[in-house]
């Protein structure tokens, strides 16, 4: 009885959260495809990418959040353009989800000999989903009420991205708005969202580099930062730790990610484990992420 009503207050708290306006997931190895979030790193080499990245969280829980991210990249050396498919989906939980498919673009600009400014816009549909029906209690004979309505609720709405990044060999520094055209507070909608990140590549020696980053998103009322850093073993190998403070809560409570990976050929395949830190995190210790993502040559004339 404990667990059934611990997991009806996550759910509901959740629940009513989406309901309101809905929030996108931050994901612990975005870094590694982030067209979903800013679509100037659409593109960066001669092959096409193929990136499939999976977020279960708080695992065990019923009705926790799942997301997903399918991204396909192409870069057109003659036009100096990237060009790519991102869909994303979020389940939220108790009846909630919300689909975001668009269309990439990149142009890139060499400023100078070492470095490039690339210039992003991305454009699709949200489609958000809510079904009353599902946000009822179990045990309905004990509280003699059910919570929702049981109708269903979609909408569907143009979905604009805009963004930059300027890099060198070793650092990277971007800039993103998401859902451009939308409003915060209204319900089935994906609210605007900005992003600010940086990376960098220190090379330690012939076989370990050094990967820092550091990346911050402003929702309306809602900060979230993460930082991080990564060991690269011979370019084929990594681990990493990254740091997702609560910013509104003197970074208590917080949370705490172990990441590793490996790449083999052209195949890259890469895990998370999420740990809730802090005297007042109530929430389960058990978020996984995996990567998987894959090169192909394009086939030269």
């Amino acid at each position: 009885m404990k667990k059934k009503l611990y997991t009806l207050a996550v759910a509901m708290v959740a629940g009513l959260t989406v309901a309101n306006a809905q929030q996108d997931m931050m994901l612990t190895q975005e870094m590694f495809s982030r067209i979903n979030k800013n679509p100037a790193g659409t593109g960066n080499a001669g092959t096409i990418d193929a990136f499939l990245h999976g977020r279960y969280q708080w695992a065990g829980v019923d009705n926790s959040p799942k997301s997903f991210v399918l991204n396909v990249v192409d870069y057109e050396e003659k036009i100096k353009s990237g060009i790519g498919l991102s869909v994303g989906y979020d389940n939220f939980g108790v009846g909630h989800s919300n689909t975001n498919p668009k269309l990439c673009y990149s142009y890139q600009l060499d400023l100078n000999s070492k470095t490039v400014l690339s210039l992003g816009l991305a454009a699709g549909a949200n489609f958000g989903y809510f079904n009353f029906a599902e946000n009822t209690i179990e045990e309905n004979i004990q509280y003699e009420e059910q919570l929702f309505e049981k109708d269903k609720d979609t909408k569907i709405t143009p979905d604009f991205d805009l963004g930059f990044e300027l890099s060198q060999l070793y650092w990277t520094l971007g800039a993103s708005v998401t859902h451009l055209t939308n409003n915060d507070g209204e319900t089935q909608v994906a609210p605007r969202h900005f992003y600010v990140y940086g990376t960098g590549l220190i090379p330690v020696n012939a076989k370990f580099d050094l990967a820092p980053t550091v990346a911050y998103m402003h929702r309306n009322k809602t900060d979230v930062m993460e930082v991080g850093t990564m060991v690269f073993y011979n370019r084929l190998m990594w681990g990493g730790v990254a740091w997702r403070p609560d910013i509104h809560n003197g970074c208590n409570p917080s949370t705490l990610a172990l990441t590793l990976g490996l790449e083999w050929k052209k195949f890259r395949f890469g895990y998370s484990f999420d740990m809730g830190l802090g005297s007042e995190n109530q929430l389960p210790s058990n978020t996984h992420e995996i990567i998987l993502s894959a090169s192909f040559d394009k086939k030269k004339k």
